[in-house]
């Protein structure tokens, strides 16, 4: 009896082990397959993860390894492309101007120019929005007013930049570029540069290549108050080239011009004239413009400030010897004087700045007889509302005994004789000037010819 117990014994705790086993067997199955379920979702997760890591990086340094503008900017654009011109000016903050500086073959200039244009092409060449359409730069003089450097930018154009000109290639976007550039520590070790002086126009391809190659450009320092060229033909210029005349006096003189030419020995059937305040042939900083035949003419022109650009345009095969050109030093304090030739211009000293107090000046206009002067008045601003006659009392412009007063548009005026008196007077400051263009006018021809 007690053996069968045992056997029963035995064979229950067998079979009970048994089932345990099989639970167990079954438990591990179901477990290893969620186990197994889990590592699959997770690995697929971990993939598309892995595949998303990827694909972004790829992206990215593609981004910055090839340009996003690739299939836009054709390979050779810098070549083939539309060249587009700035001129700017920077002021250097410290040294001074010395006459060394106004040639640029000298030692000095180069000492001063060339890390200067270095950098204006690391910055361009290197930035990701402009290195694409920069091509090159340079520094083609200095003038005085502690030290200005005047530089040149030259870039290119695919087919279609009317966006490109008007955003990116904006003088806005130039300018604050550089600006910034200038803020930065990197460039301390550069001539120290004011970066709110920084000034930038667009220019033409002519007078930009004329500055590169140094060909058909005269520098031309002042030293003395009186100084005559009797021929303008530059010896480094063909006969249809244009020809320009950068030139600077000394600090608190303007410049008094007076060009004329003699038709025995010319040779020219036409040549533009053209002269401006500053170095960059913009229509904004024109003093004058006209075109001259075979006769023979003079023209006289006083400009506020130290510089001055001339150009002379030939067309037809001219050459310039027939051309004589006088260049006068004027104090900045005084004014007026006696206007002589057929024509000219002059602008109020000190036009650019705002006025001194308490000034007077007298030009006496003298043609030859029978002519009349036509007076055209392009940018009139004095103190006061636009007015005329006795009401203008502290700043006024007086031209036989009428008055003009206040901001007034485009006007001109004609005389009564072939003399004419212009008086101007301020006791204001903050009053900007006047420019004012003169030409000699047959009496005949005064009653068919219109003010405009």
């Amino acid at each position: 009896v007690t053996r069968q117990v045992r056997q029963q014994r035995w064979q229950g705790r067998n079979r009970q082990l048994r089932r345990l086993i099989q639970q167990y067997i079954c438990n591990r199955r179901i477990y290893n397959k969620i186990v197994f379920w889990r590592c699959k979702v997770w690995m697929c997760l971990l993939a598309v993860v892995v595949l998303f890591i990827t694909l972004l990086s790829a992206v990215i340094f593609g981004i910055r390894a090839t340009p996003l503008d690739d299939e836009f900017i054709e390979p050779n654009l810098k070549i083939h492309g539309a060249p587009r011109y700035y001129v700017g000016s920077m002021r250097l903050s410290r040294g001074s101007f010395t006459p060394e500086l106004a040639t640029p073959q000298s030692r000095i200039f180069s000492s001063l120019a060339n890390p200067l244009k270095t950098m204006l092409q690391q910055l361009y060449s290197k930035s990701p929005a402009l290195g694409y359409y920069f091509v090159d730069s340079g520094v083609f003089s200095f003038s005085n007013g502690s030290i200005i450097a005047h530089y040149w930018l030259q870039f290119a154009l695919p087919k279609e930049a009317e966006l490109l000109i008007r955003y990116t290639l904006s003088i806005e976007v130039l300018t604050n570029v550089l600006r910034q550039h200038l803020h930065t520590a990197g460039v301390r070790r550069l001539p120290e540069v004011d970066p709110s002086s920084v000034t930038l126009q667009v220019s033409t391809e002519e007078y930009v290549r004329s500055l590169k190659t140094g060909q058909c450009v005269f520098h031309n320092l002042l030293q003395s108050r009186k100084q005559t060229f009797d021929s303008l033909g530059l010896v480094n210029c063909s006969r249809d080239s244009s020809n320009y005349w950068l030139v600077q006096g000394m600090s608190g003189y303007s410049i008094k011009a007076d060009i004329s030419s003699m038709p025995a020995r010319s040779v020219c059937s036409d040549v533009e004239v053209a002269t401006y305040r500053s170095w960059v042939p913009d229509i904004e900083q024109t003093v004058s413009k006209f075109s001259q035949s075979s006769h023979a003419f003079s023209s006289e022109l006083v400009v506020s400030g130290s510089v001055l650009l001339v150009t002379f345009n030939p067309r037809a095969g001219c050459e310039l010897s027939q051309y004589s050109i006088t260049f006068l030093q004027v104090p900045e304090t005084d004014c007026g004087g006696v206007l002589v030739g057929t024509n000219g211009s002059f602008v109020l000293p000190s036009y650019s700045n705002d006025h001194l107090e308490g000034i007077n000046c007298t030009w006496n206009l003298k043609l030859e007889e029978h002519f009349r002067a036509k007076l055209i008045f392009k940018d009139f601003r004095l103190d006061g509302s636009p007015k005329t006659g006795v009401s203008c009392v502290t700043d006024y412009l007086e031209v036989d005994g009428q008055r003009f007063c206040g901001e007034h548009p485009q006007f001109c005026l004609y005389s009564n004789s072939s003399s004419l008196q212009i008086t101007f007077h301020s006791n204001q400051t903050h009053t900007k000037g006047f420019t004012m263009d003169y030409m000699a006018t047959a009496e005949n021809d005064v009653a068919e010819s219109r003010c405009y």
